[in-house]
């Protein structure tokens, strides 16, 4: 599984950015996954977007994120749906030996 954030999963001082609800959600539900750095802004032409933002149109149909790819090519985007995802398919917990 990949989230793919704009710079980082890191706070803010005046709000909590999308990409670090969506990094705490899935945190929270004690999923494991990669986090990738897209850089750059969503708004700006698809022709000067980095290859980060370019892999998330092609999962998503744009290039803002934050985005989920999930491990069977399913793709969610934005961080209350991954919130809510998240929250409906917590990770499971590992089987006892």
């Amino acid at each position: 599984m990949k989230l793919y954030v704009c710079w980082g999963t890191f706070g803010t001082p005046l709000h909590t950015h999308p990409c670090t609800a969506a990094h705490e959600a899935l945190t929270a539900a004690g999923h494991e996954y990669e986090v990738v750095n897209t850089h750059s802004f969503g708004g700006i032409p698809g022709r000067l977007q980095t290859s980060g933002r370019k892999r998330v149109a092609e999962g998503t149909g744009k290039y803002w994120v934050p985005a989920l790819e999930l491990d069977d090519g399913t793709w969610i985007s934005g961080s209350k749906e991954i919130a809510a995802w998240a929250q409906e398919h917590p990770a499971a917990a590992p089987s006892a030996p």
